[in-house]
């Protein structure tokens, strides 16, 4: 499995299947092209939904699957404002 990271801003976050296993997917906009991106760690999945459409740069790490689609395993927020810091930063320390 082919390991590859991307920096890039998140945009058209949306939840796919919440139960019994969340599954979240988003677009990242990278220089060089558009990346769909699917988050399915319940952990994570909740921490993306807290950031807004356009505003946020990411820097992801994950794998594609079969279907073309970004898998991500982690991810930080470049751009974090207080908000960010205090709900998803503290808590994905908690996680990795």
């Amino acid at each position: 499995m082919q390991k590859s990271s991307y920096v890039g801003i998140v945009d058209k976050i949306r939840v796919i299947k919440s139960f019994p296993d969340m599954l979240v997917r988003f677009t990242l906009h990278t220089p060089s092209a558009d990346i769909n991106c699917l988050v399915g760690r319940k952990e994570l999945a909740n921490l993306i939904l807290f950031l807004e459409d356009g505003k946020f740069e990411l820097a992801t790490f994950g794998h594609y699957n079969n279907r073309k689609q970004f898998v991500i395993e982690k991810f930080a927020v470049k751009n974090p404002d207080s908000f960010v810091r205090e709900f998803v930063l503290k808590s994905m320390a908690s996680i990795a």
